[in-house]
């Protein structure tokens, strides 16, 4: 074979190895100076592009507080931040308010701040475009200003009569008011029209008050009246007479209420008063013999005993479990457990008398008269019921066991053996991701077969389970794995899960199988941003599922510390009854 023949192969052979475009085959039959090159097309792979999906709430709620009203949403979609949302804010009568063309940001969620602070109802026409132009279905929700409360005002005064040789008197005090800044308040002097009437000047904003006048042109005997309301006004109004000296008739105690209507005419020195001349510490509204200025319990019902502070049992409760002490047969409840209608929770209470509180208590029908382990069992009952658990993917088992809200709970159920399940398939997750990347969903029902396996594998050898729980991909599995098996548990605990939405086969065995019978619990935590808001849907699997949500927790298990740790465990505990 000449050079030229030798250098024409070896440009054959590199476009071959270069891009996989050209395939060599040699003749035997042809002498060495033959080379015959065939071309292969590679198939053409469609790339699919889906319109933008829409999450939003169907409601938004705002209790007014002077500033504008938000809301805001998710857009599913391949680059969710090359889309664009479009927000219409419709009046009661469909007419157009505002309207607003929002960015998305890679976590494709979005925000709007609308231009409406004032109490009231609107419609928001919510529709999505991504970068190809393509748009979502129009979303529907409801957008609501809600007025705050607004009590009728009340006002206490003290009346500065005119020193001696002068004729300016002051009237002072408080006006009470939820918005203390819109309210007035005004002096009516009677039989003289409104040219005579004084306008109180506000000094604060706690609603303090003064008026000056002169007793020489205005009459002493006439109405103090207030107005006060930021949506809805109301008034109070009470009718003064303002002792003048040297007017034999006097003010003994000086709080503006003439002696022969005051009906406490010993007042503390400076204490307002009502119109009856009486001060808080002189007023008792209950008759508990505990003056207003010290009654905690200004309700209490009559011929109840009371303490210092004017409060009976059935206006106390002392374990703050939310039972009054009147009706609380367990006045010592832990803080933070669940009780009964008595006031009692499970780790008061022994059902079956066997010395064993039932929150721990793992056998809670046991015969009278047994003796029993620790955790309320007797010999014949003995015996750890077992916890399978699914760590979280790129996770090991080791380390959903070392997380330290799955220490808590271990120590916390003691009673239970907990097994950590290794998931079978690289980079330790449970499910692949889609062969073309979490951007285009796999249709294979059969997507997860290799995990599904093995747990039934788990369950054949290590089981019967009491429960399953899962922790971030691990809880998405619970589902798929429900759906394609025949084993069964008594509880279901999913922690910061989602539904695998990428894998369209796997969903679609979940939705022939669902609503699963088993009682689930789904929790998410408020600072887990990327996932609490696809626990619903996780947890909309299930016919009866517990919602838990934690509003320290972030993307992990609630600690021991956490409000919402002991209705997890009671939960859990629950299914053994």
């Amino acid at each position: 074979m000449d050079s030229k023949t030798l250098g024409m192969s070896l440009l054959v052979v590199f476009l071959m190895a270069s891009s996989g475009a050209v395939v060599l085959v040699v003749d035997n039959n042809m002498n060495d100076d033959t080379v015959v090159v065939e071309e292969v097309k590679q198939e053409e792979v469609e790339v699919v592009d889906n319109p933008p999906k829409l999450l939003v709430d169907s409601e938004f709620t705002h209790r007014w507080d002077s500033n504008n009203a938000t809301a805001d949403g998710f857009v599913y979609d391949e680059t969710p931040e090359m889309s664009t949302v479009n927000v219409v804010v419709l009046d009661e009568d469909f007419e157009t308010v505002e309207s607003y063309d929002l960015s998305v940001n890679a976590d494709g969620y979005w925000i709007v701040e609308t231009q409406l602070s004032d109490p009231g109802y609107w419609i928001l026409d919510i529709s999505a475009t991504d970068g190809q132009g393509q748009n979502s279905e129009s979303k529907k929700a409801s957008l609501e200003i809600t007025k705050p409360v607004e009590s009728e005002p009340i006002f206490n005064f003290k009346w500065d009569a005119p020193t001696e040789n002068e004729t300016t008197g002051t009237i002072s005090g408080y006006v009470i008011h939820e918005f203390p800044e819109t309210c007035e308040i005004e002096y009516r002097p009677k039989d003289q029209s409104s040219a005579y009437h004084v306008d109180g000047v506000f000094t604060g904003d706690l609603g303090m008050y003064n008026m000056t006048f002169d007793t020489s042109t205005h009459n002493t005997e006439g109405i103090l009246i207030t107005e006060c309301g930021m949506f809805q006004s109301s008034q109070y109004a009470a009718y003064v007479i303002l002792p003048m000296p040297p007017e034999p008739v006097g003010d003994g105690d000086n709080d503006a209420v003439l002696d022969d209507v005051d009906e406490c005419p010993s007042t503390p020195e400076g204490e307002p008063v009502y119109s009856t001349g009486c001060s808080d510490s002189e007023t008792d509204d209950d008759g508990d013999n505990v003056m207003n200025d010290r009654d905690q319990c200004p309700s209490t019902p009559s011929g109840e005993s009371v303490d210092y502070y004017g409060c009976s049992n059935s206006q106390k409760d002392d374990d703050l479990d939310g039972i009054t002490n009147n009706v609380d047969n367990c006045p010592n409840t832990p803080a933070g457990e669940v009780v009964d209608s008595s006031g009692c929770s499970d780790s008061k209470k022994d059902d079956d008398e066997d010395g064993v509180t039932n929150d721990i208590d793992t056998c809670p029908n046991t015969p009278p008269n047994t003796e029993v382990n620790a955790v309320g069992c007797s010999q014949e009952q003995a015996g750890p019921l077992k916890i399978l658990a699914l760590h979280g993917g790129g996770q090991t088992a080791n380390g959903l066991r070392n997380m330290q809200g799955i220490q808590d709970l271990m120590n916390s159920l003691s009673e239970f053996e907990f097994v950590f399940a290794s998931t079978p398939e690289n980079n330790n997750v449970w499910i692949r991701d889609p062969p073309g990347g979490k951007g285009e969903p796999t249709t294979d029902r059969d997507w997860a077969d290799a995990s599904i396996d093995y747990l039934d594998q788990i369950v054949e050898e290590q089981g019967p389970f009491y429960a399953i729980l899962g922790y971030s991909q691990g809880a998405a599995m619970i589902p798929v794995y429900l759906a394609n098996t025949e084993n069964t548990f008594n509880r279901v605990m999913m922690y910061n899960g989602y539904l695998p939405t990428t894998h369209e086969g796997l969903i679609d065995t979940i939705d022939e199988a669902a609503p699963f019978s088993i009682p689930a619990m789904v929790f998410s935590g408020e600072n887990d941003d990327g996932f609490k808001d696809l626990a619903p849907a996780l947890a909309a699997k299930f016919s009866q599922c517990l919602e838990v949500h934690s509003q320290t927790a972030g993307h992990n298990p609630p600690y021991q510390s956490d409000s919402t740790y002991n209705q997890i465990l009671n939960f859990i505990r629950d299914g053994m009854s």
